[in-house]
């Protein structure tokens, strides 16, 4: 049984990163896991720098 838990949670996680990717026009067929951290950690320094004040 504890198998059966680890793929289900194996397959849920993998439908969170496919909507995810989906969500910011990634195509799953096209692009991995690689662009998809790429493009969250693009997206994430891009915040960051309009948070920081200029003489920071």
């Amino acid at each position: 049984m504890q198998d059966y838990e680890k793929i289900r949670h194996a397959v849920k996680t993998g439908d969170k990163i496919m909507e995810l990717a989906a969500s910011l026009g990634l195509d799953p067929a096209r692009n991995t896991v690689k662009d998809l951290a790429d493009m969250l950690l693009q997206n994430a320094l891009a915040q960051g720098y309009e948070k920081t004040p200029p003489n920071a």
